[in-house]
Protein backbone atom coordinates (compact mmCIF):
# COMPACT_ATOMS: atom_id res chain seq x y z
CA UNK A 1 0.00 0.00 0.00
CA UNK A 2 1.11 3.46 -0.29
CA UNK A 3 2.66 5.39 2.27
CA UNK A 4 -0.26 8.04 3.45
CA UNK A 5 -0.07 12.12 3.27
CA UNK A 6 -2.24 14.13 5.26
CA UNK A 7 -3.42 17.53 4.11
CA UNK A 8 -4.61 19.75 6.85
CA UNK A 9 -6.79 22.81 6.31
CA UNK A 10 -10.01 24.14 7.55
CA UNK A 11 -10.42 26.06 4.50
CA UNK A 12 -12.41 23.03 3.49
CA UNK A 13 -13.51 23.76 -0.24
CA UNK A 14 -9.67 24.24 -0.50
CA UNK A 15 -8.27 21.10 0.71
CA UNK A 16 -11.19 19.29 -1.01
CA UNK A 17 -9.93 20.62 -3.90
CA UNK A 18 -6.40 19.86 -3.73
CA UNK A 19 -7.08 16.31 -2.01
CA UNK A 20 -9.10 15.57 -5.13
CA UNK A 21 -5.81 16.47 -7.56
CA UNK A 22 -3.53 14.36 -5.84
CA UNK A 23 -5.92 11.28 -5.51
CA UNK A 24 -6.53 11.73 -9.68
CA UNK A 25 -2.80 11.82 -10.29
CA UNK A 26 -1.51 8.89 -12.19
CA UNK A 27 1.53 7.09 -10.19
CA UNK A 28 0.94 9.27 -7.33
CA UNK A 29 3.22 7.52 -4.52
CA UNK A 30 0.40 8.57 -1.82
CA UNK A 31 -2.60 7.21 -0.23
CA UNK A 32 -3.96 10.87 0.23
CA UNK A 33 -6.53 11.91 3.54
CA UNK A 34 -7.85 15.27 4.65
CA UNK A 35 -8.59 16.48 7.94
CA UNK A 36 -10.31 20.06 9.13
CA UNK A 37 -8.60 20.46 11.93
CA UNK A 38 -5.30 19.72 14.22
CA UNK A 39 -7.17 17.72 16.46
CA UNK A 40 -8.72 15.18 13.76
CA UNK A 41 -5.58 14.46 12.29
CA UNK A 42 -4.01 14.11 15.83
CA UNK A 43 -6.91 11.08 16.05
CA UNK A 44 -6.23 9.45 13.07
CA UNK A 45 -2.16 9.33 13.22
CA UNK A 46 -2.76 7.19 16.60
CA UNK A 47 -3.37 3.92 14.87
CA UNK A 48 -2.51 5.42 11.12
CA UNK A 49 1.53 5.79 10.20
CA UNK A 50 1.48 8.86 8.18
CA UNK A 51 4.87 9.71 6.25
CA UNK A 52 3.93 12.97 5.36
CA UNK A 53 1.32 16.11 6.13
CA UNK A 54 0.89 19.51 4.58
CA UNK A 55 -0.60 21.79 6.63
CA UNK A 56 -2.12 25.40 5.74
CA UNK A 57 -0.37 27.79 8.20
CA UNK A 58 -3.16 29.17 9.82
CA UNK A 59 -3.76 26.06 11.17
CA UNK A 60 -0.30 25.02 12.42
CA UNK A 61 0.51 25.27 15.59
CA UNK A 62 3.91 24.23 17.48
CA UNK A 63 1.66 21.25 18.96
CA UNK A 64 1.29 19.78 15.90
CA UNK A 65 4.93 18.65 15.81
CA UNK A 66 3.76 15.81 18.84
CA UNK A 67 1.86 14.19 16.21
CA UNK A 68 3.61 11.19 14.88
CA UNK A 69 4.35 12.02 11.77
CA UNK A 70 7.53 11.51 9.98
CA UNK A 71 8.07 15.56 7.53
CA UNK A 72 5.76 18.07 8.05
CA UNK A 73 5.44 21.04 5.12
CA UNK A 74 3.34 23.58 5.28
CA UNK A 75 0.58 25.65 3.01
CA UNK A 76 1.96 29.18 3.46
CA UNK A 77 -0.59 31.99 3.01
CA UNK A 78 2.35 34.74 4.23
CA UNK A 79 5.61 32.85 2.88
CA UNK A 80 7.47 35.83 3.76
CA UNK A 81 7.09 34.78 7.35
CA UNK A 82 9.71 31.48 8.38
CA UNK A 83 8.68 28.22 10.60
CA UNK A 84 12.00 26.98 11.59
CA UNK A 85 13.15 23.66 10.04
CA UNK A 86 9.59 23.21 8.36
CA UNK A 87 9.67 23.47 4.05
CA UNK A 88 6.75 25.92 3.45
CA UNK A 89 5.05 25.76 0.11
CA UNK A 90 2.92 28.79 -1.42
CA UNK A 91 -0.70 27.34 -0.74
CA UNK A 92 -2.32 29.89 -3.48
CA UNK A 93 -1.02 28.48 -6.84
CA UNK A 94 -1.73 25.89 -8.92
CA UNK A 95 -2.28 21.90 -7.91
CA UNK A 96 -0.01 21.24 -10.24
CA UNK A 97 2.56 23.49 -9.13
CA UNK A 98 2.17 22.17 -5.37
CA UNK A 99 2.45 18.70 -6.69
CA UNK A 100 5.82 19.73 -7.84
CA UNK A 101 7.47 21.43 -5.13
CA UNK A 102 6.09 18.81 -2.80
CA UNK A 103 7.82 15.48 -4.87
CA UNK A 104 10.86 18.01 -5.76
CA UNK A 105 11.40 18.59 -2.15
CA UNK A 106 10.68 15.19 -1.27
CA UNK A 107 13.04 13.64 -3.73
CA UNK A 108 16.40 16.01 -2.52
CA UNK A 109 15.46 14.68 1.20
CA UNK A 110 15.33 11.24 0.16
CA UNK A 111 11.93 10.57 0.84
CA UNK A 112 10.98 8.73 -2.28
CA UNK A 113 13.57 6.25 -2.87
CA UNK A 114 11.06 3.37 -5.04
CA UNK A 115 10.01 3.60 -8.68
CA UNK A 116 6.43 2.86 -9.08
CA UNK A 117 5.62 0.22 -11.39
CA UNK A 118 3.78 0.49 -14.69
CA UNK A 119 1.64 -2.50 -15.93
CA UNK A 120 1.22 -0.47 -19.32
CA UNK A 121 3.27 -0.92 -22.21
CA UNK A 122 4.53 2.50 -23.53
CA UNK A 123 3.65 3.13 -27.17
CA UNK A 124 7.02 5.13 -28.47
CA UNK A 125 6.00 7.65 -31.60
CA UNK A 126 8.91 9.10 -33.10
CA UNK A 127 8.87 11.92 -35.64
CA UNK A 128 11.69 12.40 -37.73
CA UNK A 129 12.59 14.06 -41.67
CA UNK A 130 15.60 14.51 -43.18
CA UNK A 131 13.58 17.63 -44.61
CA UNK A 132 14.11 20.82 -43.09
CA UNK A 133 10.90 23.20 -42.23
CA UNK A 134 8.51 20.85 -42.82
CA UNK A 135 6.34 21.24 -39.71
CA UNK A 136 8.39 18.89 -37.74
CA UNK A 137 7.40 20.39 -34.30
CA UNK A 138 4.38 21.39 -34.97
CA UNK A 139 2.93 17.95 -36.38
CA UNK A 140 5.08 16.45 -32.69
CA UNK A 141 3.26 18.87 -30.62
CA UNK A 142 -0.16 18.12 -32.32
CA UNK A 143 -0.20 14.39 -32.36
CA UNK A 144 0.48 14.89 -28.77
CA UNK A 145 -2.19 17.16 -27.75
CA UNK A 146 -4.58 15.14 -29.67
CA UNK A 147 -3.47 11.97 -28.27
CA UNK A 148 -3.72 14.03 -24.60
CA UNK A 149 -7.68 14.07 -24.95
CA UNK A 150 -7.74 10.20 -24.08
CA UNK A 151 -3.92 9.41 -22.96
CA UNK A 152 -1.39 9.83 -20.54
CA UNK A 153 1.20 11.46 -23.40
CA UNK A 154 5.01 12.87 -22.50
CA UNK A 155 6.39 14.76 -25.45
CA UNK A 156 10.34 14.85 -25.59
CA UNK A 157 12.22 17.26 -28.05
CA UNK A 158 15.27 16.26 -29.13
CA UNK A 159 16.55 18.67 -31.85
CA UNK A 160 20.22 21.03 -30.71
CA UNK A 161 17.90 24.17 -30.67
CA UNK A 162 14.27 23.74 -29.80
CA UNK A 163 12.88 27.60 -28.92
CA UNK A 164 10.45 25.07 -26.76
CA UNK A 165 10.39 27.51 -24.21
CA UNK A 166 9.65 30.58 -26.23
CA UNK A 167 6.60 29.17 -28.24
CA UNK A 168 5.65 27.75 -25.38
CA UNK A 169 5.91 31.28 -23.13
CA UNK A 170 7.76 28.93 -20.65
CA UNK A 171 10.71 29.99 -18.18
CA UNK A 172 12.31 25.98 -17.04
CA UNK A 173 13.87 26.28 -14.02
CA UNK A 174 15.99 22.99 -15.23
CA UNK A 175 16.61 21.20 -18.40
CA UNK A 176 17.05 17.49 -19.53
CA UNK A 177 21.20 17.84 -18.32
CA UNK A 178 19.38 17.18 -15.31
CA UNK A 179 17.80 14.12 -15.31
CA UNK A 180 20.64 12.59 -17.56
CA UNK A 181 22.85 13.16 -14.60
CA UNK A 182 20.19 10.91 -12.25
CA UNK A 183 19.90 8.18 -15.15
CA UNK A 184 23.72 8.03 -14.82
CA UNK A 185 24.41 8.60 -10.72
CA UNK A 186 21.16 7.49 -8.80
CA UNK A 187 18.53 5.82 -10.91
CA UNK A 188 16.44 4.62 -7.98
CA UNK A 189 15.88 8.62 -7.57
CA UNK A 190 15.03 9.40 -11.23
CA UNK A 191 11.39 8.90 -12.37
CA UNK A 192 10.47 10.88 -9.05
CA UNK A 193 12.82 13.64 -10.49
CA UNK A 194 11.42 13.20 -13.91
CA UNK A 195 7.90 14.00 -11.98
CA UNK A 196 8.90 16.78 -10.75
CA UNK A 197 10.61 18.16 -13.88
CA UNK A 198 7.74 17.64 -16.01
CA UNK A 199 5.61 20.29 -17.37
CA UNK A 200 2.03 20.65 -18.41
CA UNK A 201 0.97 22.17 -22.27
CA UNK A 202 -1.85 21.55 -23.57
CA UNK A 203 -2.74 18.15 -22.31
CA UNK A 204 0.46 16.44 -22.72
CA UNK A 205 3.54 16.37 -20.62
CA UNK A 206 7.06 18.11 -21.71
CA UNK A 207 10.42 17.69 -20.39
CA UNK A 208 12.56 20.97 -20.06
CA UNK A 209 14.97 20.32 -23.46
CA UNK A 210 18.36 20.78 -23.39
CA UNK A 211 20.06 24.12 -22.78
CA UNK A 212 23.24 23.95 -24.28
CA UNK A 213 24.03 21.92 -27.56
CA UNK A 214 26.99 20.10 -25.85
CA UNK A 215 25.37 18.75 -23.00
CA UNK A 216 22.65 17.24 -25.70
CA UNK A 217 25.44 15.68 -28.27
CA UNK A 218 27.15 14.31 -25.75
CA UNK A 219 24.12 11.97 -24.54
CA UNK A 220 25.27 8.32 -26.60
CA UNK A 221 22.44 6.26 -28.25
CA UNK A 222 22.63 3.77 -25.27
CA UNK A 223 21.60 6.61 -22.88
CA UNK A 224 18.84 7.81 -24.82
CA UNK A 225 17.50 4.06 -24.77
CA UNK A 226 17.88 3.81 -21.25
CA UNK A 227 16.01 6.98 -20.66
CA UNK A 228 12.76 5.10 -22.62
CA UNK A 229 13.27 2.50 -20.53
CA UNK A 230 13.38 4.03 -17.53
CA UNK A 231 10.56 6.25 -18.13
CA UNK A 232 8.42 3.20 -19.46
CA UNK A 233 8.98 1.43 -16.50
CA UNK A 234 8.44 3.76 -13.68
CA UNK A 235 5.40 6.06 -15.42
CA UNK A 236 2.57 5.37 -16.57
CA UNK A 237 2.48 7.51 -19.77
CA UNK A 238 0.41 5.37 -22.32
CA UNK A 239 3.11 7.47 -25.37
CA UNK A 240 5.86 8.81 -25.25
CA UNK A 241 6.76 11.21 -28.44
CA UNK A 242 9.93 11.71 -29.58
CA UNK A 243 10.53 15.00 -31.66
CA UNK A 244 13.71 13.54 -33.55
CA UNK A 245 16.82 15.62 -35.06
CA UNK A 246 20.12 14.32 -36.89
CA UNK A 247 22.31 15.83 -34.02
CA UNK A 248 20.79 12.68 -31.72
CA UNK A 249 23.35 9.47 -31.35
CA UNK A 250 21.90 6.48 -32.42
CA UNK A 251 19.44 7.56 -34.31
CA UNK A 252 18.87 4.92 -36.31
CA UNK A 253 18.26 2.52 -33.52
CA UNK A 254 16.47 4.44 -31.32
CA UNK A 255 13.93 4.70 -34.95
CA UNK A 256 13.81 1.07 -34.47
CA UNK A 257 12.11 0.82 -31.16
CA UNK A 258 10.01 3.10 -31.89
CA UNK A 259 6.08 1.37 -32.69
CA UNK A 260 5.34 4.20 -35.40
CA UNK A 261 8.02 6.33 -37.69
CA UNK A 262 6.36 9.85 -39.00
CA UNK A 263 8.55 11.05 -41.47
CA UNK A 264 7.69 14.45 -42.78
CA UNK A 265 8.07 15.97 -46.24
CA UNK A 266 7.22 18.64 -48.89
CA UNK A 267 6.18 17.77 -52.67
CA UNK A 268 9.21 19.81 -54.14
CA UNK A 269 12.20 18.02 -55.84
CA UNK A 270 14.60 18.83 -53.24
CA UNK A 271 12.43 17.48 -50.60
CA UNK A 272 11.80 14.49 -52.49
CA UNK A 273 15.42 13.44 -53.55
CA UNK A 274 16.70 13.88 -49.65
CA UNK A 275 13.59 11.23 -48.67
CA UNK A 276 15.43 9.17 -51.44
CA UNK A 277 18.63 9.32 -50.35
CA UNK A 278 17.66 8.79 -46.42
CA UNK A 279 15.66 5.70 -47.97
CA UNK A 280 18.87 4.45 -49.58
CA UNK A 281 21.14 5.14 -46.41
CA UNK A 282 18.45 3.04 -44.15
CA UNK A 283 18.82 0.14 -46.52
CA UNK A 284 22.68 0.42 -46.89
CA UNK A 285 22.79 -0.11 -42.98
CA UNK A 286 20.27 -2.87 -42.87
CA UNK A 287 17.50 -0.32 -41.06
CA UNK A 288 14.74 -1.31 -43.44
CA UNK A 289 12.26 -2.19 -40.74
CA UNK A 290 12.56 1.22 -39.70
CA UNK A 291 11.70 2.29 -43.27
CA UNK A 292 8.66 -0.53 -43.07
CA UNK A 293 7.16 1.20 -40.10
CA UNK A 294 8.00 4.47 -41.14
CA UNK A 295 4.46 6.76 -41.88
CA UNK A 296 5.24 9.12 -45.05
CA UNK A 297 3.15 12.76 -44.83
CA UNK A 298 3.55 15.29 -46.96
CA UNK A 299 2.06 18.54 -44.97
CA UNK A 300 -0.21 20.38 -47.15
CA UNK A 301 -0.11 24.20 -47.62
CA UNK A 302 -1.78 25.63 -44.53
CA UNK A 303 -2.04 29.62 -44.07
CA UNK A 304 -2.12 31.38 -41.19
CA UNK A 305 -0.21 29.16 -38.98
CA UNK A 306 -0.73 30.68 -34.92
CA UNK A 307 3.05 31.91 -33.55
CA UNK A 308 2.86 29.35 -30.36
CA UNK A 309 2.05 26.10 -29.66
CA UNK A 310 -0.71 25.51 -28.10
CA UNK A 311 -3.33 27.34 -30.50
CA UNK A 312 -2.29 24.69 -33.19
CA UNK A 313 -5.12 21.95 -32.67
CA UNK A 314 -7.61 25.17 -34.00
CA UNK A 315 -5.85 24.62 -37.65
CA UNK A 316 -5.99 22.58 -40.62
CA UNK A 317 -2.75 20.88 -39.60
CA UNK A 318 -4.78 19.50 -36.32
CA UNK A 319 -7.60 17.78 -38.97
CA UNK A 320 -4.64 16.06 -40.98
CA UNK A 321 -2.64 14.69 -37.78
CA UNK A 322 -6.05 13.86 -36.35
CA UNK A 323 -6.78 11.40 -39.90
CA UNK A 324 -3.36 9.71 -39.39
CA UNK A 325 -4.29 9.32 -35.64
CA UNK A 326 -7.12 7.23 -36.74
CA UNK A 327 -5.47 5.33 -39.52
CA UNK A 328 -2.80 4.57 -37.41
CA UNK A 329 -3.20 4.65 -34.12
CA UNK A 330 -6.80 4.16 -32.99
Amino acid sequence: MNHILAVCDSETEYAYQLVDYFSNKKGFPFQVQMFSSENNLKEYAKNHPILVALIAQKDFSEDIKTVPVEHILILGEDCEKEIKDIKIIEKYQSCERIIKELLDWLFQEGVLGRSISNSKEMKLIGIYSPVGKCLKTSFSFVLGQLLGKKHKVLYLNMESYSGLGQLLQKEFSTDMSELIYYLQNSKEKFIYRMGSMAEKAGGLDILPPFDSFLDFVSVSGDEWIQLFQEIEKGSDYEYLILDLSDAVQGLFDILRLCDVVYTLSREDGFSMAKIAQYEEVLKKCNYEDVWKKTRHCTIPLIKNLPPGLLQLTFTELAEYVRERIEEDLE
